[in-house]
């Protein structure tokens, strides 16, 4: 039940509701007109609907994936509100601008949000003056005082909770990331234990056993009858119990890829509102190339988010030419005119440039698509090859 009254959901439905009442209460007041008003009725009735109708549209399906479609809705909406205020006397029509104040906090930064409530308090107030100034102008004023600073509180308080589920999804997205990158560090703890052990047994073992073969093939030419034969099967066991530690040696140091699609899956899972597909044709065997390019994945998820209105991401990650690495992270939020590269972007770009690699990022009509290039080892220092020899 609370997460219910915590949802989008119930705002929907109150503020449904409550424009129905407010439309359904005014008409009702307005239908004792004199006949000669019922043409002006019919107009009334007409706007009254249109508000209630851009309001659900902006709730539904429809436009929660389409900043434009929602501006547009948003645009309209207001159109039939301002003309409401003139054509009714009823000072309770105010109501339907404060559930358009919320709206258009949730769409705008606060201080454009700022910009929208002066208007629509200045257009009811002079509304109100139009239809009482010439009978009581103090009263026309105060009501309009009172019911702007209605408005005031519904911004206000939306934009505090537009600011708390900001700040609640941003922890949210740092402890997936804690916990993606703690998976990378156990991983990369295990392969360093993996060889250190690998190292000790080639550096002690292998060099006693070395000693002892030495010893036994000296023994082999100063032993002679049943001796010689036990020192010869000594000798025997001594070279094939070296060749087995050298395998096993070469077993451990070999570099097993970081499960990079697994940290990924960690940084993607529970994100709401979204459906990301992970397509990995690629393994990461460097952890700090891990690390580098899931920061990254995660602040394009946070842009994606906040600023693209998109409902699916496609993360894919693969090799090219068995040289670079290249991650690419698309969304269907649609074509933006223009780019501006904020803080995020910005970052991106620069950690990657740091680690020798490239970003690039473009919009067209299916959508943003970041390009991340990293270039790969080309040469592994502790690749069983280099150390077989040894």
């Amino acid at each position: 039940m609370d997460s219910f009254w915590s949802s989008t959901r119930a705002q929907s439905l109150t503020g449904g509701a409550v424009l129905v009442i407010v439309s359904a209460l005014s008409i009702y007041l307005l239908a004792d007109a004199a006949d000669q008003w019922r043409p002006v009725l019919t107009v009334i009735s007409a706007l009254f609907a249109l508000d209630v109708i851009c309001f659900v549209l902006f709730t539904s399906v429809w436009a929660e994936n389409s900043r434009q479609r929602l501006l547009s809705l948003l645009w309209l909406q207001a159109a039939a509100i301002v003309s409401l205020y003139f054509l009714v006397d009823i000072s309770f029509v105010a109501i339907l601008g404060i559930v358009w104040v919320v709206r258009a906090t949730e769409l705008f930064p606060i201080r454009t949000a700022g910009w929208l409530l002066l208007g629509s308090v200045s257009a009811f107030s002079v509304s109100q003056v139009f239809h009482w100034g010439n009978e009581s102008l103090m009263l026309a004023l105060t009501g309009s005082v009172t019911l702007g600073l209605f408005h005031v509180f519904a911004m206000l308080a939306t934009h505090r909770a537009r600011s708390e589920q900001e700040l609640r999804e941003e922890t949210a997205a740092l402890n997936r990331e804690l916990v993606a990158t703690r998976e990378l560090l156990s991983e990369h703890s295990r392969q360093s234990e993996r060889l250190r052990i690998a190292r000790d047994l080639h550096d002690l073992l292998g060099h006693h056993l070395t000693a002892q073969i030495l010893q036994l093939e000296v023994a082999t030419h100063i032993t002679e009858g049943a001796g010689r034969q036990k020192v010869e099967q000594a000798l025997a066991l001594g070279k094939l119990l070296l060749s087995d530690l050298r395998t096993a040696v070469s077993e451990l140091r070999e570099d097993e890829p970081i499960n990079f699609r697994d940290a990924v899956n960690k940084l993607i899972s529970d994100i709401p509102g979204i459906r990301i597909e992970l397509s990995f044709s690629a393994t990461l065997d460097e952890i700090e190339l891990a690390q580098t390019l899931l920061r990254c994945t995660r602040e394009a998820l946070t842009n994606i988010l906040r600023h693209s209105g998109a409902n699916r991401c496609v993360i894919t990650f693969a090799r090219q030419n068995d040289e670079d690495y290249l991650l690419q992270i698309r969304d269907n939020g649609g074509k933006r005119q223009k780019i501006v590269a904020g803080n995020g972007l910005k970052g991106i770009k620069e950690r990657i440039e740091e680690a020798g690699g490239s970003a690039h990022w473009q919009s067209d009509k299916h959508g943003f698509l970041l390009e991340i290039r990293l270039p790969g080892k080309h040469v592994n220092a502790d690749s069983p090859d280099a150390i077989s020899a040894a």
